[in-house]
């Protein structure tokens, strides 16, 4: 068992590392990649592949275990997938992509850490959930440290514009995650996945494709480090992480899964700092620990005393609870006393 446990221990220390790196990579790779390789066809091509990909998968999958019963999806589930396509890959991360063409990426990965901000309020605005204390304090930080990174009354802000397009990509994910709690899935894992990276790559190709940007794509692009860049995000960004990604959500805790949410933004910050040679401003500095320390208040839960379970007893535990109760012992005994009463008369009886 203790071998079991840390083999399952290290495989999720694992898993969490890829999220926390790759995923914060990402803004990196995407600043890169739009060197030679327009935003919108970029992320639609990066989303399209890997969609096809892992819905091939998922199809294999399907053949080689049919006790398992997972049947194709029908039109509610892909009616779902678009609308959660275009909210989420199309909409988050293309606007993301989108937005580096002005903005840093250690600033884009800020302005997407505002994503659980949008997804309380839009929980709270479907009635999903209430607003607690914590998760206020949360929110007001969160938005307290946008509004210093964007802050355009200050020196050095960063193009409005990116920045209004990268929060309404963030808005779009809070929004379209509250929707996912009541959208239908498919049974089979990754297969909602796939077919939601299909619509959006298919959604962010076509606006690519209407703002003129496949003229703007040259041979020579092809064999750049954007060409690198977008493999990477194909592999690692989108079929390792998000396959890792998966696989934490059913085998470890919500509270662990979720701290990629402000430890991304650190990385990108770091990594765009390092490799790019992108300026980390006191503002960006002061900017991250806010919306980190918000979006940890938003995550992490309240920590519980230690008798907490002692405060909360199970069954095991009423019988002895009940016994304190006033009455209990007398309405105990004329209980017993009844049933004493009525053996006797039944004995009486049989011997009659």
């Amino acid at each position: 068992m203790g071998t079991g446990m840390t083999g399952r221990r290290g495989a999720i220390a694992v898993a969490l590392g890829v999220v926390w790196i790759v995923w914060g990579s990402t803004y990196v790779a995407l600043r890169v990649g739009i060197r030679a390789l327009p935003p919108l066809t970029m992320a639609g091509a990066r989303f399209g592949i890997a969609g096809l990909i892992l819905f091939g998968w998922c199809g294999w999958q399907r053949r080689r275990h049919p006790e398992a019963r997972w049947r194709p999806a029908g039109w509610r589930e892909w009616r779902a997938s678009a609308v959660l396509g275009l909210l989420l890959p199309a909409a988050g991360t293309g606007g993301a992509t989108w937005a580096e063409q002005k903005l840093p990426a250690g600033t884009a990965a800020l302005l997407l850490a505002s994503i659980p901000v949008w997804l309380i309020l839009a929980s709270r605005v479907a009635g999903l959930e209430r607003i607690r204390p914590r998760g206020a304090a949360g929110l007001l930080l969160g938005l307290a440290g946008v509004a210093i990174l964007v802050n355009p009354l200050s020196g050095g802000a960063p193009d409005l514009l990116a920045a209004a397009v990268a929060l309404g990509g963030a808005l779009c994910w809070g929004s379209g995650s509250a929707y996912a709690r009541r959208a239908p899935h498919p049974d089979q894992p990754l297969l909602g996945s796939s077919m939601q990276l299909i619509c959006a790559g298919m959604a962010l190709c076509a606006a690519g494709a209407a703002g003129g940007e496949l003229g703007r794509i040259q041979a020579g692009a092809l064999a750049s480090e954007s060409a690198l860049a977008l493999a990477y995000l194909i592999v690692f960004g989108s079929l390792v992480a998000y396959s890792s990604y998966e696989w934490l959500v059913r085998h470890a805790s919500s509270v662990l899964t979720g701290t990629y949410a402000f430890v991304n933004p650190v990385v990108a910050v770091l990594l765009g700092w390092w490799l790019l040679g992108e300026h980390v401003s006191g503002r960006t500095l002061l900017a991250a620990a806010v919306i980190v320390a918000g979006v940890a208040l938003m995550v992490l839960p309240a920590r519980q005393p230690r008798d907490a379970t002692a405060r909360q007893p199970g069954p095991a535990a009423w019988p002895a609870r009940l016994s304190r109760l006033p009455g209990y012992r007398s309405r105990s005994r004329s209980a017993r006393s009844a049933g004493a009463r009525r053996r006797i008369r039944c004995s009486a009886g049989r011997s009659a």
